[in-house]
């Protein structure tokens, strides 16, 4: 097998898609990008290479999280007000109706970060299912 020099290479972007790389030499390389899937890497020098996301992915990335957070901020806040007016009415029904949907939104939460979010998701939907057969 000759052995690949990839040495002190800008490789970024590159794509080495189910290619045989055994043995290659990507020390001090810039492989940020780079597409690896499937390929034979037994060997290879990684010594110092720089990896990672491309500058642009990092800050689309970074923006998205920031959109989901501002849209997660909010939608809290108005979760909240919305729960409180039910608890804090005089209406005996408004009021369960209130503490009903906090302790759903606990256990949702608490389903969320123990099985994650398909999981919990599925659990929303049986639970959204079920409720709309009892209610309909």
């Amino acid at each position: 097998m000759i052995n690949q020099d990839f040495s002190n290479q800008n490789l970024r972007g590159h794509s080495f898609k189910g290619q045989n790389l055994e043995g290659a030499n990507f020390s001090h390389a810039d492989i940020r990008g780079a597409n690896f899937t499937n390929a034979y890497l037994r060997g290879a020098n990684f010594s110092y290479a720089k990896a990672g996301l491309q500058k642009r992915w990092l800050v689309t990335l970074t923006c998205i999280s920031w959109i989901i957070a501002a849209f997660s901020g909010f939608f809290s806040g108005f979760f909240v007000y919305l729960i409180s007016a039910q608890i804090n009415d005089g209406n005996d029904i408004r009021v369960l109706v209130g503490w009903f949907t906090l302790i759903v939104i606990i256990i949702f939460s608490i389903f969320i970060i123990r099985e994650g979010l398909t999981e919990a998701s599925a659990l929303a939907l049986v639970v959204v299912l079920v409720l709309n057969q009892i209610f309909a």
